[in-house]
């Protein structure tokens, strides 16, 4: 359900790209064996829209032709892994895994962007080669670890379905392991094909990945902006595991790259040092920690197959961009220089405070949700293995309890999603206290950010951004004229 008209896509082919990388990346820390099915049904979607858009780049008069051998190769296999799953009727029709939808959907966008007026034009000149060979290893590097985050979850499975066995299983129950072992054949030999490409020269490469310098903090600040409006309607409109996940995992990011931007300016002097150490970053930390537990919570709650708000995914993906245009530097944080040399750590030290105070008043918002919404629903398997452990670790209790079970046998075989029971709810609900807890321990932290020192202005120089030759003039306006503001 979306609460709002999805806006169109602003990020540039680059910043699809390293979002679709980046996404692939936090997919290794989060998935198990009962992701297998989703994964492998989705999978062939992902390696459909990198070879659509592998097409789309322009062509590299100077690559080699086991570049685009590579590609064709990979959707060979991906096309003939697709037929077998029809074959066997595993892992059949079903839910898609709807994180592996998100980083297709980074790739089409791109396509559809690399497809476009100009999209012929041969790159003249060296750094034109160079980005578009960090495009290519975006896409690759993209897939290499996708490929590996869905073998993980499908060796899983095989181990899962092992230790459900017993000496007298059937035929039919026993299947599970020889097709399993199959697809993590298949999975494993499109990793490593991939991975062939990569070898060591990922760094290398995206050495030669194009930047282009913000202009200020305007864009992080509008899209922290967005996204706490979206968050806000999403929670009234659609208040989902799904959609819960997701605020939470955005919040933790936010909270990940404020502490990185006032590292920074910490580093710059912008920000008092022992401030910093003492109360910013530890405030900060258990800020984003809490968040983080929050969308691990609802993530394991939620189905793979529950979508999320369009709207706020948008929203989420304009953050993420916004942080990685000031904070990342092509394969990790930047250091506190390079951040320094894109932006004014002034205003990005106001822009993590406004975001503070956005902060404590959405974990209000979230508290409310996981307390009130009475028809949140989560996985039945999940819900029940949760029950059993509160059940084993609380004595009163167990002392107390009618043994009756809060989700049914059925629902939880055939891993249905269910109404989360009370006593589910009140371990979510505490633990979205504590996520209010510490977003007001950040904000009251944050509330001195106002006062952050400014370096003084030297008018002879002119403004940073104007090319020597304007510096005169910008310094020395004509007769009559007010001076030239600066940047």
């Amino acid at each position: 359900m979306s609460t709002s008209s999805t806006p169109v896509d602003g990020r540039s082919i680059g910043e699809l790209l390293l979002d679709a990388d980046f996404q692939s990346r936090q997919l290794l820390l989060d998935v198990d064996g009962d992701d297998a099915a989703a994964m492998l049904r989705t999978w062939g979607e992902v390696v459909q829209a990198a070879g659509e858009l592998w097409s789309a780049l322009p062509p590299h008069r100077l690559s080699s032709p086991v570049d685009g051998a590579t590609m064709q190769r990979l959707e060979a296999m991906s096309q003939a892994q697709h037929r077998v799953q029809l074959a066997q009727g595993w892992p059949g029709d079903g839910p898609p895994d709807e994180r592996l939808l998100s980083i297709a959907g980074n790739l089409q966008r791109a396509a559809e962007l690399a497809a476009g007026p100009g999209r012929h034009v041969r790159p003249r000149t060296e750094a034109g080669r160079k980005d578009l060979d960090s495009a290519r290893m975006r896409v690759m590097h993209t897939l290499y670890v996708g490929a590996h985050a869905v073998g993980v979850a499908v060796h899983q499975h095989v181990d899962d379905v092992r230790a459900r066995s017993t000496k007298r299983a059937s035929a039919r129950e026993l299947r599970g392991i020889p097709r399993g072992q199959d697809a993590a054949t298949r999975i494993t030999a499109f990793e490593q094909l991939a991975g062939g490409y990569v070898g060591n020269g990922f760094s290398r490469v995206l050495a030669g990945e194009h930047y282009t310098p913000p202009w200020g903090t305007g864009r992080l600040h509008q899209a922290f902006v967005a996204w706490d409006i979206q968050a806000h309607r999403t929670l009234a409109a659609a208040p989902s595991a799904a959609n819960l996940n997701l605020v939470a995992g955005t919040q933790a990011m936010i909270a990940t790259a404020s502490t990185a931007l006032l590292g920074a300016a910490a580093a710059a002097g912008r920000v008092d040092g022992d401030d910093y150490q003492h109360r910013l970053a530890p405030a900060l930390d258990a800020n984003q920690q809490s968040w983080a537990r929050g969308a691990n919570r609802w993530g394991t709650l939620s189905s793979r197959g529950e979508r999320a708000d369009p709207a706020l995914v948008h929203a989420a993906g304009e953050c993420r961009a916004a942080v990685h245009e000031i904070a990342f530097d092509r394969t990790r944080w930047a250091t506190p220089d390079v951040m320094a040399s894109r932006v004014d750590l002034a205003d990005a030290a106001v822009t993590v405070q406004q975001a503070m105070i956005a902060t404590a008043e959405l974990a209000c918002v979230y508290r409310d949700v996981v307390d009130q919404e009475p028809e949140l629903q989560g996985s039945a398997r999940i819900m029940a293995a949760w029950t059993r452990e509160v059940d084993q670790t609380d004595p009163n209790r167990a002392s107390t309890h009618d043994f009756s079970a809060p989700v049914s046998p059925a629902d939880v075989h055939a891993n249905r999603a269910v109404k989360i029971p009370d006593i589910v709810r009140q371990s979510l609900v505490s633990d979205a206290d504590e996520v209010v807890e510490v977003s007001r321990a950040a904000m009251s932290a944050t509330g001195a950010l106002t006062n952050v020192a400014r370096p003084p202005v030297d008018e002879t120089q002119g403004c940073a951004r104007c090319r020597p030759e304007e510096k005169d003039r910008v310094a020395t306006p004509a007769p009559g004229r007010q001076p030239a503001p600066t940047l």
